[in-house]
């Protein structure tokens, strides 16, 4: 039976997408819906290795709440491990690998990455020339921090991300990422599959969780129009999840079932969006995916 976990996102972005909550009351207001696990987020200013605070605060606020920190979102606001910029590479790196400490020290279990990120000014847009180079890039920045998983304990999980607006970019797909993951340690790298992102990349969600296989270890459950990542309550979009639930139960998943509803792209509140994630985790709960 599926735990299913409300993101902290929720309640630490606003409606312009920025992250300016305060994630301990973030917390407080995901146990409040009626959720027994959380995604923390590490973006803000109460994000403790940005504003150099401790993570005792947080881990308080969690156990004060009774919600298990399943996963940990890292930083991916001006972070591409990717990059041809070795300065922002490197930047990404050190962030990574504060955010699996911490989430180590939490006691939470997977940190979602974002293998690629989307290049800023700086830096040159990804084509069909040089997606080679910017992979193997993101699999250097990989490789230096499994070790750092492991010390602390916890899990990456690389997410599937979206072209959208872009020319191309690595790592899109599901086949893509199970083939740079291959070589990594399964107790240390997975996937994130995150359902809305494989939708406006012109895929199939269930069967990207299919591909995924064994090593999918999250999920961001999301829904959209199927051109904008709109980060809707699932069944408000046009993602088929009767089949993503079938999917789900065919390869024995028991990772992380993260609802990763947002309020930007709706005219809800945040409170009224998590009204609907807590309905919608008592119907699935109840009846499945369908």
């Amino acid at each position: 039976m599926p735990t299913y976990s409300l993101s902290a996102c929720l309640f630490v972005y606003d409606k312009e997408n920025k992250p300016t909550g305060d994630l301990e009351a973030a917390v407080a207001r995901v146990a409040a819906a009626g959720f027994a696990e959380t995604e923390v987020t590490a973006e803000g200013d109460s994000w403790p290795p940005v504003a150099g605070g401790e993570v005792a605060e947080l881990k308080s606020a969690l156990e004060r709440s009774g919600l298990f920190p399943h996963t940990l979102h890292a930083p991916l606001m001006g972070i591409n491990l990717a990059s041809e910029i070795e300065a922002i590479r490197r930047d990404g790196i050190k962030q990574m690998a504060a955010a699996l400490r911490v989430q180590g020290a939490l006691g939470g279990r997977s940190v979602i990455v974002h293998p690629t990120g989307r290049p800023g000014a700086d830096e040159e847009d990804y084509s069909w020339e040089n997606i080679g180079a910017a992979t193997e890039r993101a699999h250097r920045s990989v490789c230096e921090l499994v070790p750092v998983a492991a010390e602390a304990g916890v899990r990456i999980a690389l997410e599937n991300l979206p072209s959208t607006g872009l020319r191309c970019r690595p790592l899109v797909s599901m086949q893509e990422l199970r083939a740079f993951i291959a070589a990594f340690p399964p107790e240390q790298v997975g996937l994130c599959l995150d359902t809305g992102h494989a939708r406006i990349s012109g895929l199939d969600p269930a069967l990207q969780a299919r591909i995924a296989g064994e090593r999918l270890i999250a999920l961001h459950l999301q829904d959209v129009d199927g051109e904008a990542d709109c980060h809707w309550v699932p069944g408000d979009g046009v993602i088929d999840w009767a089949a993503m639930g079938q999917a789900l139960a065919d390869i024995g998943f028991d990772g992380a079932w993260t609802i990763e509803a947002l309020c930007g792209k709706t005219d809800m509140s945040a409170v009224e969006v998590a009204a609907a994630c807590t309905a919608l985790q008592a119907r699935w709960t109840s009846d499945g995916m369908s």
